[in-house]
Formats: structure tokens, C-alpha cells, sequence
């Protein structure tokens, strides 16, 4: 095999900005294996996806955990890391899952073009100009998946800008931007602010949990606190309730995450043995749809504590609306932030118009009543 000669961005602008003041004249291109200048003015690049390495400890993790090693320790190509990851879906639905929505993105970068460059800094790696991505990695499989299903041979490309002061507020910022977290990727997003802050960065060759488990050393200060509440609006007590999901070992996160297990599930299962738990998890994650109630009986069963119930009627539609919305308001004590009832009354408004809103208004004063009613009569 041919030994793959090492790209530098080292002359960067002097490689492409001859070429793009001269953009007017059909010239080829000087050389396919450099990045290209796409926009001197925002100084955007076209970078080769083997320059590019993704962030391994972010809060949102795409690549599966079996898959990530090799890769982030270049022992494996993007291309070779694409075929092993389109065969594990094959097997694996939640990874399917990923996956198809990745191939999705793939072709519409395709068919419309990538308007949002990806963004990350310039490191030095052994000796090799690596291109550290801070946000983007969606952006970057996408394009690696299309180009192994399409058979493509070259080199592909993502837009990239240069970020020279990468922020952890950046990277989360844009992954919340993209749909919420995940509870396991909160708890990983809020552990590496923690950890950043006390000046513990991630060691090479250091794996994802062993890194996410040294929070158990660490004490909040005032201004990690103020840090957390900042990017992730979360309160002490939360982040503490969060931190102890890496009790869990690393293929038990890796499948709450991918199927988004509540965190109200989560801890209904470590609260019982840790034996359990693979269990368990693998139970939710089995079949869509699962719900807490029926974590809780699996873990009956497997406990031996199971309690037999006798066969209960149909509720009528009254009763089950009012327990519904007992589930809603006495479940506000998840909500991680300080304000819990403001964003609950700007939901139920959101889409409403004035009308709409004043006879809710006047029924939730009406059921209040009802309540208070009810609830002095209470022994």
C-alpha cells in the first residue's frame, strides 16, 4: 500500500487565495489533496474529511462506542469506519435509527448544498496537521456516509470555518440547537463543563467513560455552579442526580442514549441491584413504546417483588385526563430549572389566541377552586 502523505495547513491562504481572486478564470484546481478557500471574506475552507477529527468527549455521541476507538485513534480510515458502522446497523435497530437520519442529512447536503460550515481549530498531531472539529460532526458523517454508499473514490469535502477560540458553550449551544439532549448527553455535557473548569481535559488514549467518571472527584464551586445554570440551566441538585448515570458501565449509556430513556427510568433502574441493570436497559430499549410503568414491573419480576394486581376496569375519559394532568404537575420536579411553572404556562398559551386563552384561564381557576375545595376538607 502506498504510505499516505501527510496534508498541512500550514500555507493555507497561500495555497488558495490566488486561485480565489482569480475565481473569474476557469483554472483546475492546484491541488485536490489541500483544503480550498471557499469565501476569502468569511474565510471559509473546503476541508478533506481525512484531515478532519471529530470531538471524541462531546455531549452528543453519533459514532457507535465498538467503532470509536480505532477510529479516534487513526488505527482505522472514515471509509473503513462507515462499512463496519452500515453493517452494525444491519443488526442493531437504535443504530439504524441514527443511521437513517444521518443518510437523510447526507442527501439533502447533497441536493441542496451544505450552507452551515462546520467549525473547529488547527492542531498538530504527531507530526500531522489535523483539523479539530468543535461543532458539525452530524455535517462530517453525513458527508463520509454518502460518499461510501454512492461508491465515490475522491476525496470528500466539508465547508469548514477556522475557530481559533473554541468554547464548550459553543459545541452544546449547537447541539442543543439541533433537538435536546438526551438525559445521558446532558449528563455528559455538564460533567465535561465541570471538569473543563477544574482544568481536567481529556488524556490521549483515555476512553469516554474513565474520563466522565473522575466528576466523582470533583466539588462544585460558585463559579461552576453559575457556569451550569448558564449554558444548561441546571441546578445543583440536578447535575447530582444526573452525574450518577456513569455508575452505569459504558454499553448500558451508550443504549439509554440512543433510546432516549427518561431519566425518570433511569433512576427507577438504579435504584435496584446493579445486577440488574444491563437487564433492564436492554428491556426498555427492546421495543418502542415502553413506558416507566412497565420498566418498574420487569424489575418486579426480576427482583421477585412483584406485587399481583387485580384486573382493573377501563378508566372513564374524566379520570383519565385529571390523572394525566396529576402526571404533568406533580412531574414539573423534573423539570431542571428554577422557574418551572413559566415555561409550562408558555406552552399552554403558545399557540393559542385570545379567546382560547381566557376560557383556560378561567377553567384552571375554576379547577383551583375546585381543589382548594376539596383539598380543606382533606383530614
Amino acid at each position: 500500500m502506498a504510505k499516505e502523505s501527510k496534508k498541512s495547513f500550514g500555507n493555507l491562504i497561500g495555497i488558495t487565495s490566488e486561485a480565489f481572486d482569480a475565481s473569474t478564470v476557469e483554472t483546475p484546481e492546484r491541488d485536490e489533496a489541500a483544503p480550498k478557500m471557499v469565501n476569502h471574506r468569511q474565510s471559509v475552507y473546503r476541508v478533506p474529511l481525512s484531515m478532519i477529527m471529530p470531538d471524541r468527549f462531546q455531549s452528543r455521541i453519533l459514532l457507535p462506542y465498538e467503532l470509536r476507538e480505532p477510529f479516534y485513534e487513526r488505527r482505522t480510515t472514515w471509509q473503513a469506519t462507515v462499512q463496519k458502522w452500515l453493517k452494525l446497523a444491519e443488526s442493531d435497530k437504535l443504530i439504524k435509527r441514527e443511521l437513517d437520519e444521518l443518510i437523510a442529512l447526507g442527501e439533502s447536503l447533497h441536493d441542496t448544498g451544505q450552507i452551515k460550515p462546520v467549525t473547529g481549530q488547527v492542531l498538530s498531531v504527531d507530526g500531522r496537521d489535523v483539523f479539530q472539529m468543535l461543532t458539525g460532526e452530524r455535517r462530517f458523517w453525513a458527508t463520509a456516509i454518502k460518499a461510501v454508499l454512492d461508491g465515490f473514490e475522491g476525496e470528500p469535502y466539508v465547508l469548514a470555518l477556522i475557530d481559533n477560540q473554541p468554547t464548550l458553550e459553543k459545541q452544546i449551544a449547537e447541539n442543543m440547537a439541533y433537538k435536546a439532549l438526551t438525559p445521558v448527553g446532558k449528563a455528559r455535557a455538564a460533567a465535561r463543563l465541570v471538569l473543563e473548569e477544574n482544568g481536567i481535559s481529556p488524556q490521549v488514549g483515555q476512553d469516554e467513560l474513565s474520563y466522565f467518571r473522575q466528576i466523582s472527584d470533583v466539588r462544585l464551586s460558585d463559579e461552576t455552579r453559575e457556569l451550569l445554570q448558564r449554558t444548561l440551566q441546571m441546578e445543583r441538585t440536578y447535575f447530582g442526580r444526573l452525574m450518577k448515570f456513569f455508575e452505569l458501565e459504558q454499553k448500558e449509556l451508550e443504549i439509554a442514549d440512543r433510546a432516549v430513556m427518561p431519566e425518570r427510568v433511569l433512576r427507577e433502574i438504579m435504584a435496584h441491584d446493579r445486577k440488574l441493570w444491563p437487564k433492564a436497559v436492554a428491556y426498555y430499549a427492546d421495543y418502542e413504546g415502553r413506558t416507566y410503568q412497565d420498566v418498574q414491573a420487569f424489575l418486579g419480576r426480576l427482583a421477585g417483588t412483584e406485587q399481583k394486581r387485580a384486573p382493573r376496569m377501563p378508566l372513564d375519559p374524566v379520570t383519565k385526563s385529571a390523572r394525566g394532568l396529576r402526571r404533568v404537575l406533580l412531574g414539573l420536579d423534573d423539570v431542571p430549572m428554577d422557574d418551572k411553572i413559566g415555561p409550562v404556562a408558555d406552552a399552554l398559551l403558545g399557540d393559542t389566541d385570545k379567546g382560547e386563552a381566557k376560557k383556560l384561564l378561567d377553567r384552571m381557576e375554576t379547577l383551583t377552586a375546585a381543589l382548594r375545595q376539596r383539598y380543606d376538607g382533606m383530614k
